[in-house]
C-alpha cells in the first residue's frame, strides 16, 4: 500500500490529510484505538506545519503513506519551510509550575512518545520527517 496527498499547508486541510491517514491505517488492519493515536501524531506534526513553516506565507505540504517490510505504517511529511528538526527539540519541563514554562512544546513530547521511529531530514530545502509506527 502506497499513497499520498498533496495539499497547502493550511489549518482547514488538516481534515483531508487525516481522512487520509485513516484510511491507509484502516486498509493495514490497524485497530481503532491505534488509529486515534496515529491521527493526532499526524495531527500535532502538521499543525506545526502549518503555523510556523512558512512565516505567514502560503506553502504545500505533502503527505505519504506507506508500510514496510515489517507491516508498521510510516508517514512521511514533507514541507519547504523554514528548517525545524523537533529531534532538536528539548523535553518540556513538567515539573516546573505551569506558570513558568515556557510555551510550546508539548506537540513534539506528544509525537515522541506516541510514534515508534522518528526521523528528520533537511534535503533540497526540505523538511522530511517519518514517523514509524507500529500496530
Amino acid at each position: 500500500m502506497d499513497g499520498n496527498i498533496k495539499l497547502q499547508a493550511k489549518i482547514e486541510n488538516l481534515d483531508s490529510v487525516i481522512q487520509f491517514i485513516r484510511s491507509c491505517a484502516s486498509d493495514e488492519g490497524f485497530s481503532k484505538k491505534r488509529i486515534l493515536n496515529i491521527e493526532l501524531v499526524v495531527e500535532e506534526a502538521l499543525a506545526n506545519i502549518c503555523h510556523h513553516a512558512y512565516a505567514g506565507a502560503i506553502g504545500d505540504m505533502e503527505i505519504t503513506c506507506r508500510t514496510d517490510s515489517y507491516r508498521r505504517l510510516v508517514i512521511n511529511i514533507v514541507d519547504a519551510g523554514r528548517p525545524f528538526n523537533m529531534l532538536s527539540v528539548a523535553e518540556p519541563d513538567l515539573t516546573t509550575d505551569i506558570s513558568r514554562r515556557q510555551p510550546g512544546g508539548l506537540g513534539v513530547m506528544l509525537i515522541r512518545r506516541m510514534a515508534d521511529d522518528i526521523h528528520y531530514l533537511r534535503r533540497d530545502d526540505k523538511n522530511i520527517l517519518t514517523l514509524v509506527i507500529a500496530k
